[in-house]
């Protein structure tokens, strides 16, 4: 027994040290591009762009800066996290070889379909810095001008706020889940992997957040954005070496056939063709991290052909991660009783215990932390973007510093304990969220006069609404109870394909009602029969009836 507890003893240090070394490098390479910036003023290299971090703006958007392979590898980091080492695998343990296959593509896929929406915002409005922003500026500046009269009266509620408002509210549940999940996995791996207290397994988490904080703190987004490469490039090395291994080592039990389970020929497996796909379109169109890296790719070409190369290798990396915990439960070495968030880690456990113990286990360990660190930075960097283009606009860059670590630490901090286990059931939470309120920003980035008048904040905020309430109203008649109802909408329908269609549906039902109660509106009001909603924009509108856009008499119902 003392052998094993030293041996255990052993590869824990190895853990830590390997890890924290890991990550410390990033770091370091990220203090020393910020260090090169301080050198090379005026610059347009790398390094000189940094020194130019001077306002809020270039602080979250590094618009315009980044070619193709650095946004490629950006989008790979971005996307992929720790999660990635322990949900594809729980998943695929009752959703099947189909379940998975579409986990791992909708994974990947989104990041084209971001990067064609971002390249539709970047035409509408080259200006913006955030999707609240754009969508501020959808409803409100780009129609009525910068001193509209406010909303109802109200001098404080501008035409696009509540659209603004609520975009960023979603965005801050997807991402503060996302990233809370990033702090639980590690810290959940150092307690069942590598086998430490709760109290000693923080510390990996702690430490990773202090160190991401640190130097986003410093460089904002396109410090962010370098690092991304190194983690990148570091994280598929490593995958590439655990595939090789497990081809060269894999000791199982010969696998039986596959039943319809394994196949993914139930229920499970059928929901995950519609509901993996859609939430994760869904989150990905919620996600600041990601609409950042729209405003900072050098054009829209270099954005689409980026989305391309990392769509690839996601699908890739995901369904590798995935099918190495299927094939542990396939193939016996992994039985039911073990921990879901050790599938994955079994297969490279000397013990068949889900313990780290051999070498190729601790190359999983550091795989999985370079992907939570890739993916932490740009969370941090994209909640910090949606607060100071909300909450801080037009304050100094240096409340946006300060918001990083407000933010940031206390969610390192619930993240790091044993409250949080189950990933998947958060990100259920947030996708259902973003689910019910995809349709209408779809809808808000199409061009052209026709969307802009008849589009209006009202419809889109009705469909939002309208979304939320439609699935919980789904969710409490399957179950026939409210707080039964709710849990099972928002954290235990195993997602379920019919309460995601409910979402979408209620979404784009309500959207098209206030679309059609926009353009009612509009032919009553141009019958004389109601008032503009908007007197000093109608002003405007009279005085400049030449200069008038189609669109400009648009209304923020």
């Amino acid at each position: 027994m003392a052998d094993v507890t030293e041996v255990t003893g052993g590869w824990t240090a190895a853990a830590f040290i390997v890890v924290f070394v890991l990550m410390s490098a990033c770091a370091v390479y990220s203090l020393v591009a910020t260090w090169l910036a301080n050198r090379n003023q005026g610059t347009e290299s790398a390094a000189g762009y940094a020194t130019n971090v001077k306002t809020t703006e270039d602080f979250i958007t590094a618009r315009s800066k980044v070619d193709v392979w650095k946004m490629a590898f950006s989008l790979y980091a971005s996307v992929l996290g720790s999660w990635v080492v322990t949900s594809p695998a729980i998943y695929s343990s009752y959703a099947g070889l189909l379940g998975l296959t579409a986990y791992a593509i909708a994974c990947g896929a989104p990041l084209y379909v971001i990067a064609w929406c971002g390249g539709l915002a970047r035409q509408a409005d080259s200006e913006a810095t955030s999707l609240p922003d754009f969508l501020l500026r959808r409803f409100g500046i780009r129609i009525y001008g910068e001193g509209s009269q406010g909303l109802f009266g109200l001098s404080w509620l501008k035409p696009g706020q509540l659209a603004a408002t609520w975009s960023a509210l979603v965005t801050l549940v997807v991402m503060g889940v996302t990233l809370l999940a990033e702090y639980a996995t590690l810290g959940t791996l150092f307690r069942s992997f590598v086998g430490c207290s709760s109290g000693v397994a923080a510390i990996p988490t702690i430490f990773m957040a202090l160190l991401t904080i640190g130097y986003t703190v410093m460089g904002g987004l396109y410090i962010s954005i370098l690092t991304d490469r190194i983690q990148a490039i570091v994280s598929f090395v490593l995958v590439v070496f655990l595939a090789i291994y497990l081809a060269a080592d894999f000791d199982g039990e010969t696998p039986t056939p596959l039943t319809d389970d394994q196949k993914g020929f139930n229920f499970y497996g059928h929901s995950a063709l519609f509901t993996m796909p859609m939430s994760l379109v869904a989150a990905t169109m919620y996600s600041e991290a990601l609409w950042q890296r729209v405003w900072a790719a050098e054009d829209e070409l270099a954005l689409k052909k980026a989305s391309v190369i990392s769509c690839v290798f996601v699908i890739l990396v995901v369904f590798f991660f995935g099918f190495v915990g299927f094939l542990g439960l396939w193939s016996g070495k992994v039985g039911w009783e073990l921990d879901p968030n050790l599938y994955f880690f079994a297969l490279f456990s000397e013990s068949n215990s889900g313990i780290l113990d051999s070498f190729a286990g601790l190359m999983a360990l550091s795989c999985a932390a370079m992907l939570s660190e890739g993916a932490a930075d740009s969370l941090q960097n994209g909640i910090t973007a949606t607060l100071s283009s909300t909450l801080l606009k037009g304050k100094p860059l240096s409340w946006t510093r300060a918001l990083v670590l407000v933010v940031n630490i206390p969610l390192a901090i619930i993240g790091s304990t044993s409250w949080v286990n189950n990933v998947l059931n958060l990100f259920l939470m947030s996708n259902m969220i973003s689910v019910a309120c995809l349709f209408p920003l779809l809808c808000a980035v199409i061009p052209g006069d026709l969307a802009k008048t008849y589009l209006t904040e009202g419809a889109v905020l009705l469909g939002c609404v309208g979304g939320i309430v439609g699935s919980c109203i789904f969710g409490i008649d399957q179950t026939g109870n409210f707080s039964d109802g709710l849990d099972m909408t928002f954290m235990d329908n195993g997602y379920a394909w019919d309460y995601f269609l409910c979402a979408f549906l209620s979404s784009a039902g309500c959207t098209i009602v206030g679309v059609i109660l926009s353009v009612a509106y509009k032919i009553f009001k141009n019958r004389g029969q109601l008032p503009s909603s908007n007197p000093e924009a109608e002003s405007n509108n009279t005085a400049d009836t030449a200069n008038a856009s189609p669109a400009s008499d648009d209304i923020a119902l």
